[in-house]
């Protein structure tokens, strides 16, 4: 009978053990990776209430709003001001996706992988246009971290699916001279190709492009595409690419490609 009780005992001891390292875990969670992102995640709020920048449609860029209709474009220029790497401000309507952009020197392009707007380390990092490329090129990449809270890129393989992307066809950047509008084609699945591998390795198919560079290019994102959609670029118009990383392979890549139509 002792026996018996022992083993209860002893099992009881070891079910606790574990609820415990689970609630350690979760505490971890909450207050190493969650907290730091949620308030990284605020800053950026914040930063664009202090700025005054104000909410744009799409479709209100498209149709082409009436001079005194536009969101004043000061906003901006005041971000550019607190910092001169500014580029533009980037976002995708009814998603966490409202960030500004950032572009530094070639030198060090990856300079905000980790770095909030004032240049202040972030786990979070900002998001940015990659190496030799930027936002007049016929082609560049915008990068941003894969957040476990969602934040950032955290959200972009939603894409995954035609009808998400259906919903969130149009994607605005406003820089400090335009309103821009930018259409999803595409949205594919990848990984970082080694120097001198085969292999379709689209950050670095950016920047000035011919006619048959760019057909490549928009032929290989088509070709690699998860979802199928009407709407399709024709040269020269320009193409965005926002990529974060993916888990489904070592280096994996999740890419979402658009272009511009306003």
């Amino acid at each position: 009978m002792k026996r018996k009780k022992f083993k209860t005992s002893a099992l009881y001891l070891v079910f606790a053990i574990i609820f415990i390292a689970i609630l350690a875990f979760a505490g971890y969670q909450a207050l190493v990776i969650y907290l730091p992102q949620s308030n990284e995640s605020k800053n950026f709020v914040s930063l664009k209430e202090e700025s005054g920048l104000k909410d744009i449609k799409a479709d209100d860029i498209i149709s082409g709003l009436e001079s005194s209709e536009i969101p004043d474009k000061s906003p901006l220029s005041k971000l550019a001001m607190k910092n001169n790497d500014f580029v533009g401000w980037l976002s995708i309507e009814d998603t966490i996706i409202d960030y500004p952009v950032m572009k530094s020197s070639e030198s060090d392009p990856e300079f905000y992988l980790h770095r909030d707007f004032s240049k202040n380390y972030s786990y979070s990092g900002t998001l940015f246009i990659g190496e030799g490329c930027n936002c007049d090129s016929d082609v560049f990449v915008i990068y941003g971290h894969n957040m476990n809270s969602g934040s950032m890129f955290g959200s972009l393989d939603s894409y995954k699916s035609g009808s998400f992307a259906l919903g969130h066809k149009d994607i605005v950047f406003r820089t400090q001279e335009e309103n821009r509008v930018y259409r999803v084609f595409a949205a594919f699945q990848t990984k970082l190709i080694p120097e001198g591998e085969d292999g379709f390795a689209y950050y670095r198919c950016v920047g000035k492009l011919d006619r048959g560079e760019y057909n490549e290019v928009l032929n290989n994102i088509r070709k690699m595409s998860l979802i199928s959609l009407n709407d399709v670029p024709k040269y020269p118009e320009q193409i965005m690419l926002l990529s974060t990383c993916y888990y489904h392979t070592d280096d994996g890549r999740f890419v979402v490609a658009a272009y511009r139509v306003a």
